[in-house]
């Protein structure tokens, strides 16, 4: 049992390392925005086409390196993924123009949507049985990154400046990527590789590929509600870790609820939960409701965030990594759009942007019933 765990860790922290502190950047890019938009004199135009590209670059590096992964192995493609992300940071912290910036940027962004399907599925073809969606769900820990990213903006950014900022990550990468390269090398599972063509594959999966992209684009975007929130709250330093920590317990709270009662009645439980939080903040006559469901919502998205990795490896026969990788992916730039969904339908103000969350909860309900096999974890 002991050897077992052993196993277990070993993948676990070979799938984190990169994960980790591909979301350190790319929120760290994010959290640097005004400060880039000031130094390369960026137009409004420049800064969102900056922010897209970012969007667009993780749903291309989840097909292109998924697709990869698929047909030269995951333990190969990470370290591929890793030289790549490696470039892209370095390339960041040496920017010089605009152009420059958008092209490394793009680099940084395919690394982060490889990362998340290849580290998933090489976890789940890696451990067992039911400790697939724990193992699966403690992956998501490695969004803290964005954490890191907010602390460095707040309280290293004045002292170092943002070029600092990049390039400080390459070293602990260096260094992980040669631990990450051990692991690898004494990792004693078979690999599993797709052999069938690209054609069947999407052909037969295409529908399950479907239900798994509504999924990822529902609950991602639960989670821009947010946005709107935290603007009415205090802007601090202890509110923004506060927010940041309370994603610890929703990640515990998600591998519970899903090992307790599986994946169709796990997404029933967080529909009626978010819509069930969605009509008290918005029918509440109190005055800290927006606290209330700043700090519920993320305790309440730990459910799918945590189910999503090993479920669609678990769905996805044929091209296990590529499609996996790509319904989360192209699932986190649908929902990007969904604060100018809710500009658009008038939501943004008083409260009535959990009027969107209800709407959302009711959806994760039609999907949840979508899911024809019953599975059970």
């Amino acid at each position: 049992m002991k050897a077992e765990t052993s196993s277990s860790l070993r993948v676990y922290w070979t799938a984190f390392i990169g994960l980790f502190f591909d979301y350190y950047d790319l929120y760290l890019f994010i959290y640097l925005d005004q400060t880039l938009v000031l130094f390369f004199k960026l137009s409004e135009f420049q800064s969102d086409w900056a922010q897209f590209t970012g969007l667009a670059g993780v749903g291309v590096g989840a097909l292109g390196f998924g697709y990869l992964a698929d047909r030269f192995g995951r333990r190969r493609m990470m370290l591929v993924v890793f030289a790549v992300y490696l470039i892209g940071i370095a390339g960041l912290s040496l920017a010089w123009n605009f152009e420059s910036l958008l092209g490394f940027r793009l680099l940084a962004s395919l690394a982060l949507g490889a990362e998340w399907g290849i580290s998933h599925t090489y976890l789940y073809e890696n451990v067992d049985g039911k400790k697939r969606y724990w193992w699966a769900a403690l992956l998501q820990f490695s969004i803290l990154g964005g954490l890191l990213a907010m602390l460095m903006q707040t309280l290293v950014l004045e002292t170092l400046g943002w070029r600092a900022l990049f390039a400080l990550s390459l070293i602990p990468i260096v260094i992980l990527s040669i631990w990450r390269f051990k692991a690898l090398s004494i990792s004693d599972s078979e690999e599993v590789r797709t052999k069938s063509s690209l054609f069947s594959a999407v052909r037969k999966e295409w529908g399950r590929f479907l239900l798994c992209l509504l999924l990822a684009s529902c609950a991602i975007a639960s989670g821009t509600v947010n946005i709107f929130v935290i603007k009415e709250l205090p802007q601090s330093l202890l509110y923004s870790t506060l927010f940041w920590v309370n994603i610890v317990p929703g990640m515990l709270f998600g591998a519970w609820v899903v090992g307790r009662m599986g994946v169709r009645r796990s997404i029933v439980c967080y529909a009626m939960m978010l819509s069930l939080l969605s009509c008290l903040a918005y029918g509440a006559d109190w005055k800290h409701r927006q606290y209330a469901f700043a700090l519920g919502l993320p305790l309440l998205n730990g459910i799918p965030f945590g189910l999503m990795g090993a479920y669609f490896n678990e769905i996805f026969e044929d091209f296990r990594t590529m499609l996996s990788g790509a319904a989360y992916n192209l699932g986190r730039i649908l929902a990007g759009f969904s604060p100018l969904l809710i500009t658009g339908l008038n939501l943004d103000s008083e409260g009535n942007y959990y009027l969107f969350s209800l709407g959302l909860g009711i959806a994760m309900v039609i999907i949840a019933f979508w899911i024809q096999k019953p599975n059970t974890v």
